[in-house]
């Protein structure tokens, strides 16, 4: 009678975690509705076009590919932080500044443009807003996250007279 009823429950726990689970995949797989598929798929082609010449260090061929992928989507505070990223690396601080806030004003807690514009104030030779920047990260990533390690590196190689390699 005990394995019975234990049985049950345990039958009864697994079809509600099974139920909850399609639940859950279901949603996903529904889609955010709303964009257009052809928009969707030009701004997804130029934007990983764009990561892959980054990783090349080609950043005015990614420069162009971002803006192409902003004309589609201008609530995506990725592209915005790999436009600040591009125009950092390539020297032109005040339009890395101003795609840096872009996203940030999108997504207030988005650690890689944290991370990065923290790295443009160093640029700048601005400690005090980098510092303010590896705070916001620690309170993001309680848990620790590679930009807060990544910030917090460049910090320590800016306090020795070090460039940092990001």
């Amino acid at each position: 009678m005990f394995y019975q009823n234990f049985l049950k429950k345990l039958i009864k726990t697994f079809t509600i975690i099974f139920l909850s689970h399609l639940f859950v995949v279901s949603s996903f797989a529904a889609g955010g509705g709303g964009d257009d598929s052809k928009q969707m798929n030009v701004k997804s082609n130029y934007y990983y076009k764009a990561v892959k010449l980054i990783n090349k260090n080609s950043y005015q061929a990614a420069i162009d590919n971002l803006l192409k992928a902003e004309k589609t989507n201008k609530k995506d505070a990725d592209i915005y932080n790999y436009l600040g990223f591009s125009y950092r690396k390539i020297g032109n601080l005040e339009k890395a500044s101003q795609y840096y806030n872009k996203a940030l004003e999108i997504s207030p807690k988005h650690k890689g443009a944290l991370e990065y514009q923290g790295e443009m104030f160093l640029t700048q030779g601005n400690l005090e807003k980098a510092e303010a920047n590896l705070k916001k990260l620690k309170k993001i990533c309680y848990l620790g996250c590679k930009e807060e390690k990544m910030l917090k590196e460049s910090i320590m190689k800016y306090n020795k007279g070090q460039k940092s390699s990001y």
